[in-house]
C-alpha cells in the first residue's frame, strides 16, 4: 500500500475547496429587503462554461419606514464579496460591498452603499468544518428623498455589527448571522431620525435548494420638530430549488417516449408588521407583504436508456430519475435490480447527488497521487470519489482498507446518508432505543444517525416495523433512498426556515 500522502498545504487546499460552495448569506443584503438571488447551477454548467460570469446584480425590493409610513421601493442590489482569499489560508480577511439603488412608485429615491472588512477563521471537526466570520463596517453612505424631504446618513454617529458562523457539513452548508446596527439620519426639515435594528439571518445551501431567512426588529425614533417612535418586525425570505417532472412527448413517431425536465425555481417574499407607533397609520398599512415575481428556468435532462427491464418495479421511477440526473452511471442491465450495491458505488452516487467536488483527484500522476486506503489505488474507478468523500468528511475507512467492493449494509448506508446532510444531532436523545422492532440489532455507532433519519421522516421501517440494519441494500433500494434524500433536500428541509 502506498503511504498516505497529504501535506499540510494540500490539506488546507482540500478543506477550502470543500467549503467553497458555502455562503453565510448576503444576496438579500442586510437591511431587511429581498432580492431574486443567484440561481442554482444547471446540470449542463458542469460540462460547459456559458461565459456569462458570476452574476452580482439582482432585482431588489425593500419597505422603507424612515418617513413614518411603510413605502415600497424597487430597484437593484449589487453584491461584491471578495472571498477568494479564503482559499489561501485558514484565517484572514476579505471585503464585502453592497450597493442598492431603488425608487418608489411615487418617484421617491434611495441610494445606499455599505462596505465591510470581514475577518474569518476555520475550525476543523471530525465530520465537518466551521467558518467563523466577524465583519467591521468601514464605509457607509445612504440617502433617501421621500415626498421632497432628504434623509442623509450621518456616518460618524452610525455603526454596524455583523458576525456569523457557517457549519460546513459534507453536503450542506448551514449558517446563522447576527446583525446589530444603529443608523442616524439628518433631514432637510431639521429632524434627526435614529434607526436601530437587531436580528438574525439564517439559512442553508446545497445542490438542490438554498434558503435565506431574516428575522429583524427595527426601532425608529424621530426627534426635532416631528417627534415620533415606531417598532417594526420584518421577515424577508428567499428560496431557490430544483424540481423535476416527467414531460411525455406528444408525437407518436418519435424515438423516445418522454424526458425528465428540471425546473429551477426561485421565490422571495417580505412580510412586515408595525407593532407600535406614535403616528396615526391606517390599519391596512400596519402589516403587509411584498414579493418578487421571478421567472423559472427549465432544463431538459438526458433520457435514461436501457431500462425497459425495470418496468413495473416498485423503484422504477427512482432508478429512472437517478439515471436521468446522472447520479447512477453504471450501464443498466437486467438483473441489476437484484444486485447488492457496494460501499464504493453507494459513496460515488452520494458524491454525484450532493455535488462533492472530485476535481483534485483528476489528471494526477500515479507517482504523486495520494492514497488513503489500501484497496483504493489510483487506477481504481472509484478512486476520485472515495478520496473526495474522505476529504469532505463524509466517510472513513475500515482499518487500512475502505472495503470498496463490499456490499453496504442498511445501517452503514444510513450513517453516510445522514452524515451527508449533517443532521446527526437530531438523533441525540436521552433514550437510546429507536422505535424499530429490531432495535437490538442496530450497532451502537449507527444509532444516532438512524434515529435522526427516523425523526426527519427519511428512514422508515418495513411493513413489520423493522429497519433491518445488517441487511445488504440492493441497487434499486439504493436508488429509492438516494432519490428520497434528494426530495428531502429539494423541499422538506426548508419548511422550518419559512414563516
Amino acid at each position: 500500500m502506498k503511504k498516505k500522502i497529504v501535506s499540510l498545504i494540500i490539506g488546507w487546499v482540500l478543506i477550502f475547496q470543500m467549503i467553497s460552495f458555502g455562503s453565510d448569506g448576503g444576496e438579500m443584503g442586510t437591511f431587511g429587503g429581498i432580492s431574486e438571488g443567484r440561481n442554482l447551477p444547471k446540470t449542463i454548467d458542469a460540462y460547459v462554461d456559458s461565459g456569462l460570469g458570476l452574476i452580482t446584480e439582482f432585482e431588489y425590493k425593500e419597505m422603507i419606514y424612515i418617513s413614518g409610513a411603510p413605502i415600497e421601493f424597487s430597484g437593484t442590489i449589487t453584491v461584491e464579496i471578495d472571498d477568494a482569499k479564503i482559499m489561501d489560508a485558514p484565517a484572514g480577511t476579505y471585503e464585502e460591498r453592497y450597493t442598492i439603488d431603488a425608487t418608489s412608485i411615487a418617484g421617491d429615491t434611495m441610494s445606499r452603499e455599505i462596505v465591510f472588512l470581514t475577518s474569518y477563521r476555520i475550525k476543523e471537526s471530525t465530520f465537518k468544518n466551521q467558518i467563523i466570520r466577524v465583519s467591521t463596517m468601514t464605509d457607509w453612505s445612504e440617502n433617501f428623498n421621500i415626498d421632497g424631504v432628504d434623509y442623509n446618513l450621518i456616518l460618524g454617529q452610525s455603526d454596524f455589527s455583523k458576525s456569523s458562523i457557517e457549519d460546513m457539513t459534507p453536503g450542506v452548508s448551514y449558517y446563522d448571522t447576527v446583525i446589530s446596527y444603529n443608523a442616524v439620519y439628518s433631514t432637510s426639515t431639521d429632524d434627526l431620525i435614529n434607526i436601530s435594528v437587531e436580528g438574525n439571518v439564517y439559512g442553508f445551501q446545497q445542490p438542490w435548494a438554498k434558503v435565506e431567512t431574516q428575522d429583524l426588529t427595527m426601532i425608529l425614533e424621530s426627534t426635532g420638530a416631528n417627534e415620533w417612535q415606531m417598532q417594526v418586525h420584518i421577515q424577508p425570505f428567499m428560496k431557490a430549488k430544483k424540481t423535476m417532472y416527467y414531460d411525455e412527448t406528444a408525437p407518436f413517431p418519435i424515438s423516445f417516449g418522454g424526458t425528465y425536465n428540471q425546473r429551477l425555481e426561485r421565490e422571495a417574499t417580505l412580510t412586515y408588521e408595525i407593532q407600535t407607533t406614535d403616528l396615526v397609520i391606517e390599519e391596512i398599512d400596519r402589516s403587509g407583504s411584498i414579493y418578487l415575481d421571478i421567472n423559472n428556468t427549465v432544463e431538459k435532462l438526458p433520457i435514461p436508456d436501457g431500462l425497459d427491464f425495470i418496468e413495473g418495479h416498485w423503484a422504477e421511477e427512482d432508478l429512472k430519475k437517478l439515471y436521468s440526473m446522472e447520479i447512477f452511471t453504471e450501464v443498466p442491465h437486467d438483473g441489476m435490480q437484484y444486485e447488492a450495491i457496494t460501499r464504493g458505488s453507494f459513496v460515488k452516487a452520494l458524491c454525484l447527488a450532493m455535488n462533492i467536488d472530485t476535481s483534485d483527484y483528476e489528471n494526477l500522476e500515479v507517482a504523486t497521487a495520494p492514497q488513503y486506503y489500501g484497496d483504493v489505488e489510483f487506477a481504481h474507478p472509484m478512486y476520485k470519489y472515495i478520496m473526495a468523500a474522505s476529504d469532505a468528511k463524509l466517510v472513513q475507512g475500515v482499518g487500512a482498507d475502505f472495503n470498496v467492493a463490499k456490499p453496504i449494509t442498511r445501517q452503514e448506508a444510513f450513517v453516510i446518508y445522514i452524515r451527508v446532510i449533517g443532521l446527526e444531532r437530531l438523533g441525540v436523545s436521552n433514550n437510546p432505543i429507536t422505535p424499530f422492532v429490531d432495535d437490538a440489532q442496530i450497532a451502537s455507532w449507527a444509532r444516532k444517525e438512524i434515529m435522526a433519519g427516523y425523526n426527519l421522516g427519511i428512514i422508515k421501517g418495513d411493513a413489520l416495523g423493522k429497519v433491518l440494519p445488517n441487511t445488504m441494500i440492493s441497487k434499486t433500494e439504493a436508488a429509492a433512498i438516494i432519490n428520497r434524500l434528494i426530495d428531502y433536500c429539494r423541499e422538506e428541509i426548508s419548511q422550518d426556515y419559512q414563516y
